[in-house]
């Protein structure tokens, strides 16, 4: 071997190194040793050359290799990231920033589709330096991003300023041109058959995007579409778990409900069974419930007060009555930070009453109102069957009544079990109620009586008490007024006679009671309740004709009341008390306050007036009954009785408190 040759051996190793370090630098870069020791070893021109093109391609796919390893680095940091997912917005931040960084593009972004408009909005950007274009906001068919995600296909493009791929916005190029940007590669965030947005890579100069560039955005764009998909999933899983746990809770409180509702029907059924009313079911509505319950009649009146009644107001009331009996439902009714519940007791063609139940914090307001309605059918059926009990015993009453007042045995079997005969009464009531409605008079009367009384319907539409309760004459008084609002008629007139007496002796009482009912109106006197016992003095002058008491008084009075009513004289005034004093002057005198010589003046006109003498003891007698009957006509009329006159009342009556006119 030459030494030539020699030498080129021992510089192998030397040569070989020289040519892998060069294989290992950037494409392009061919250090000087390695030219040196080709030189020295003899290598040929074509030799060189081929060497070198060999180590620039080794150099290229060397680079592209470290890249490669760069960019499956990254990505899988992104999807490590993406498998813990525990803060999204940071996972997103990331992912656009080692995009950015591999991509080597001036600006990246990521723009997501907003869920009902289709907008797209930039969600994360790295290499932006204005605020307009970190917070576009892309209209639906507009621009690039809209272009990808309408295609489902990456984008291009190395000039924006004369792009025609997608539709132009004054906004969107506003923002770009204030960005300064170029050109634009995007891509996609698809998952299945959606687009979630689309990833951009951005240059402030004119670039065309190599097929490397697109496939390794899209990796990117890929893990992004993960990412925002699984948030979503995430949130659809969250919001099902949310509507699972309020349906559970409403399937609670529906069992809670049901529950209460069962044990509530059980109570009520109970107490229909056992022969309970209304107000038996609001007792068992305030336990179940916990609140303060209420039943009222039609008229808006408590049936029951264990306490003071707490309702809202009348007009109120009759709203919230009247919107549950259209509805068939509970109404509610507030009032300074109150509130009510109302349902309606319906009957067939009318309602019955109410349920008011106070509303109870804490107590859900569906439990509450099926509650109530439920108690409110039953409190109807309930009232069914007393309405249809109490027309019967009623109807048999009524029947004693009549019977007893036309003097036949009521009960020659041995008596009714629904009307037991009583052996002593406390007085009757005669009720003049006017019009035709006497048949809806006795039923309101029958109500209101109750077992305090037997009640029927007379001659003439006249409603007849026979009463066993000590207070006759208010309760006629309270009698008188319940027709009165119920029929909407003021001039019911009422006669009560204050007697103990036996049945048989009832006809007696009740036509003393029914011919002072129809002496009032020759009086004047309408819309009252006057005792009978006003008339006792009377009873014996009182003819047939009622009318005849009005002529009588004005055949003998009539010229002093004229002159009275004309003059404002007193000249009745001083006659009563002339007869009332024993027919002393002096004495008339003090009582009217008047001088002696002025009751002499009055009593000479008097004199002149009167078509008789008062010396004559047959004019005289007639006289005084006149102007005692018109005293009582005035005092009538005035909304008081003469009850307490020791003349016309007897004495063991005389403590008993006058009705006054209403």
């Amino acid at each position: 071997m030459t030494k030539k040759s020699t030498a080129d051996m021992s510089d192998l190793p030397t040569i070989a190194k020289e040519i892998l370090a060069a294989a290992r630098a950037e494409p392009g870069q061919v250090p000087s040793s390695l030219r040196l020791f080709l030189d020295r070893a003899g290598t040929g021109t074509d030799e060189v050359a081929a060497l070198l093109a060999a180590v620039h391609e080794s150099q290229i796919l060397g680079a592209r290799l470290r890249r490669r390893t760069a960019e499956l680095e990254a990505l899988f940091s992104t999807a490590r990231e993406l498998v813990r997912l525990q803060d999204v917005n940071d996972v997103l931040r990331r992912l656009v920033q080692r995009a950015h960084d591999l991509m080597g593009t001036d600006v990246t972004y990521l723009s997501e589709v907003e869920v009902g408009t289709q907008d797209l909005i930039v969600r994360h950007s790295v290499g932006t330096v204005t605020p307009e274009f970190r917070d576009l906001l892309v209209p639906a068919g507009y621009g690039l991003a809209s272009r990808v995600v309408q295609t489902r296909e990456p984008v291009w493009v190395s000039r924006y300023e004369t792009m025609q791929l997608a539709r132009r916005d004054s906004r969107i190029d506003a923002a770009v041109v204030a960005e300064g940007l170029v050109s634009f590669l995007g891509v996609p965030l698809a998952v299945g058959d959606e687009v979630l947005g689309a990833l951009f890579a951005c240059n402030r100069f004119p670039h065309e995007s190599s097929p490397d560039e697109v496939l390794l955005l899209s990796a990117f764009a890929d893990h992004a579409a993960a990412v925002l998909h699984s948030v979503r999933v995430l949130a659809s899983a969250e919001t099902a778990t949310l509507r699972a746990e309020e349906a559970y809770q409403e399937l609670e409180k529906h069992l809670s409900a049901t529950e209460l509702a069962g044990a509530v029907h059980e109570e009520l059924t109970s107490a229909v069974i056992s022969g309970g009313t209304v107000v038996d079911i609001v007792e068992t509505l305030a336990r179940s419930l916990d609140t303060r319950v209420w039943a009222i009649d039609e008229n808006g009146r408590a049936l029951h007060l264990s306490e003071e009644a707490d309702l809202p107001s009348r007009t109120a009331l009759d709203s919230a009555l009247a919107q549950s009996r259209s509805s068939g439902h509970v109404a509610s009714v507030h009032s300074d930070d109150r509130g009510w519940f109302v349902v309606a007791i319906l009957g067939a063609d009318r309602v019955l009453g109410a349920i008011v139940a106070e509303e109870q914090e804490g107590l859900p307001d569906d439990i509450a109102r099926r509650t109530l309605e439920r108690a409110a059918h039953v409190a109807a059926l309930v009232s069914f069957k007393q309405e249809a009990v109490s027309a019967i015993r009623a109807e048999r009453r009524a029947r004693w009544l009549l019977m007893t007042l036309d003097g036949r045995d009521p009960s020659p079997d041995g008596g009714d079990p629904l009307v037991p005969s009583p052996k002593l009464l406390t007085g009757c009531a005669v009720v003049s109620i006017g019009g035709s409605r006497g048949t809806e008079a006795s039923a309101i009367a029958e109500r209101a009586v109750g077992d305090t009384g037997f009640v029927a319907l007379h001659r003439d539409d006249r409603i007849i008490v026979a009463w066993t309760i000590p207070d006759v004459l208010d309760s006629t008084e309270r009698l008188r007024r319940v027709l009165a609002d119920n029929l909407r008629e003021p001039q019911v007139t009422a006669v009560a006679c204050v007697r103990d007496v036996a049945p048989n002796e009832l006809p007696e009482i009740v036509d003393r009671a029914s011919r002072d009912l129809s002496f009032l109106p020759a009086l004047g006197v309408t819309g009252t309740t006057v005792s009978s016992d006003a008339f006792a003095p009377y009873h014996v002058l009182s003819p047939s004709d009622p009318e005849t008491v009005g002529r009588f008084i004005d055949g003998l009075l009539g010229n002093v009341i004229a002159w009275d009513n004309h003059r404002d004289a007193r000249l009745f005034e001083t006659l009563l008390a002339y007869f009332e004093e024993g027919e002393n002057r002096s004495v008339v005198a003090a009582s009217l306050h008047i001088h002696k010589n002025t009751v002499q003046q009055r009593l000479e006109r008097i004199q002149a007036l009167l078509n008789g003498e008062l010396s004559d003891p047959e004019f005289r007698f007639r006289l005084q009954a006149a102007v005692r009957l018109e005293h009582l006509r005035r005092t009538l009329r005035a909304g008081t009785t003469a009850a307490s006159n020791a003349e016309t009342v007897p004495a063991r009556h005389r403590s008993r408190r006058p009705i006054t006119q209403e």
